[in-house]
């Protein structure tokens, strides 16, 4: 409404300068103001989300308010801990610590606590990956070569994101036994989004969410927080890395990946890893995530979402303050450490505390008595990890068969790898052998399709280089410099305004 009173303005004005301007700059800006303002009205619906129009459980407006219309003291606080990248033994110990096969660290209703994983093919062991779905984490897709560059995602096709979405969703239900239905989520490579090349693949082949969009941090530390909406009227926030979808993608979660303050409170950070003041010790490290929990748990109790990668564990002390941090979440009984699916599925259909036992999505995990053991990864790794000061774990070469107890061998030793489920994709370019294995001429029309592909696109750099980082230190722009076509309108009559004013004053 208020852009339309401003172009009827800036037109009135333009009547009145016929003696200042000439005719043809007179004609040119009124025609740009009028093409402007029919594409603002062809896309004129998106900005007609409403709670009237989109309802629960299957639309939700972009709102800091709570779902259902409950009180912040009668939800529960959900925690959300994502990690991204490969599953193997870099970071299986770890993962082993903070979420404890046994299920002894249980959420308020008595199941255990559960995390998610978005998974790249590139160095996963997809054995481990089965075994942390057996034990109730959720499991997402993260894309097949997780290539870079890194705008090489924002620049990729239809086409190209078809074959990182679905190659990688089929890699982890065939190589890791999981119904392909329970693989709902997605989360680009550096959070680069490839705008409605990827969310129409995402929305055809009936993904549940999408963890990639940026959200910008709170104005302090307990400013409510976005809690996931849908994408049935578009994508309406700012776009904080482009490309954004423009289009509508009803049914389709947004999750979105709302930055962390550091351990000073000064800077934000979109992963828990990759903050510019990095702690220095466990207790920066554990404030860092406490101070975060509270700016959620004392505004509107929206999910906490702290997302990371498994190196940012390498230092024992980061170890220890997510360790301590994930405990004290199970001592409070308001609390639930949850995956994204299962904080969708409340968000559907909120529930009060009081009626969190029977709430079906947070019941335990149903399988088999004998899904662990059917699952016995036997595998041979190299567990390395960099020199941090004198606070990194133990560098070993560990040669394991569950559920048998773990024996470390010298790491000069030879030994072969048993490439079982181990993924054998690599980042960079690998020297042919005078003799290829039984398990490389199986795979070789996978590397022939893989390679036809990469033809077309810049060639993978080597692994250490292909250190990810992702800072998103952007505040909002102005309504202006928003990147939507609604905007476009609004830029428009700004800069004719401006080009106006500045005859006036010859």
């Amino acid at each position: 409404m208020q852009t339309d009173v401003t172009c009827v303005l800036v037109l009135l004005l333009l009547r009145r300068m016929n003696d200042r301007i000439s005719y043809k700059f007179r004609s040119a800006c009124f025609v740009f103001i009028v093409m402007a303002w029919q594409v603002g009205m062809s896309n004129s619906q998106i900005e007609s989300c409403s709670q009237q129009t989109c309802q629960l459980p299957a639309c939700r407006c972009p709102s800091h308010s709570i779902p259902g219309n409950l009180q912040p003291e009668n939800i529960p606080q959900m925690i959300l801990i994502a990690f991204d990248d490969a599953v193997n033994w870099d970071n299986w110990q770890y993962y082993l610590r903070l979420f404890p096969p046994d299920g002894s660290r249980k959420n308020p209703n008595g199941c255990p606590i559960s995390a998610t994983f978005f998974v790249s093919n590139n160095f996963t062991d997809y054995c481990m990956v089965g075994k942390l779905h057996a034990r109730g984490m959720e499991i997402g897709d993260h894309s097949v070569t997780h290539k870079l560059p890194r705008l090489w995602w924002t620049d990729a096709d239809r086409p190209a994101m078809e074959y990182e979405v679905l190659t990688q969703r089929r890699n982890l239900a065939e190589k890791a036994d999981i119904p392909i239905e329970e693989i709902r989520g997605w989360r680009s490579p550096f959070l680069q989004p490839a705008g409605d090349d990827l969310f129409s693949v995402l929305h055809d082949n009936n993904f549940t969410y999408d963890a990639t969009m940026t959200y910008s941090f709170p104005k302090n530390l307990y400013s409510p927080v976005l809690w996931p909406f849908t994408l049935d009227y578009g994508y309406t926030l700012v776009c904080n890395i482009a490309r954004c979808p423009q289009k509508r993608y009803p049914g389709l979660w947004i999750l979105p990946v709302v930055v962390v303050m550091d351990h000073s409170d000064q800077k934000p950070c979109a992963y828990v890893d990759d903050c510019a003041n990095n702690p220095r010790d466990k207790n920066e490290a554990y404030q860092m995530l406490w101070k975060n929990f509270l700016r959620n748990y004392h505004s509107n109790r929206a999910p906490l979402y702290l997302n990371l990668h498994s190196p940012w564990l390498n230092t024992k002390y980061q170890l220890e303050a997510m360790d301590e941090f994930i405990q004290k979440m199970v001592s409070i009984d308001d609390v639930y450490v949850v995956t994204i699916t299962q904080a969708l599925q409340w968000q559907m259909n909120p529930t009060p505390l009081n009626q969190l036992k029977n709430f079906e999505s947070f019941k335990c995990p149903k399988f088999a008595s004998n899904a662990e053991s059917k699952k016995l990864c036997q595998f041979t790794f190299k567990h390395k990890t960099a020199p941090v000061a004198k606070n990194t774990t133990e560098e070993y070469e560990v040669t394991t068969q569950f559920p048998s107890q773990k024996s470390k061998t010298p790491i000069n030793s030879k030994s072969k790898l048993k490439q079982g489920h181990q993924n054998k994709i690599k980042r960079g370019p690998e020297k042919p052998s005078s003799s290829p294995s039984n398990n490389e001429k199986q795979h070789d029309k996978t590397v022939k399709s893989e390679e036809a592909f990469n033809s077309h696109h810049e060639n993978d750099i080597d692994e250490q280089s292909s250190i990810r980082h992702h800072h998103n230190y952007k505040t909002h722009k102005p309504w202006f410099l928003k990147s939507t076509a609604i905007n476009f309108r609004q830029s428009s009559i700004f800069l004719c305004l401006v080009i106006s004013v500045l005859f006036l004053m010859k």
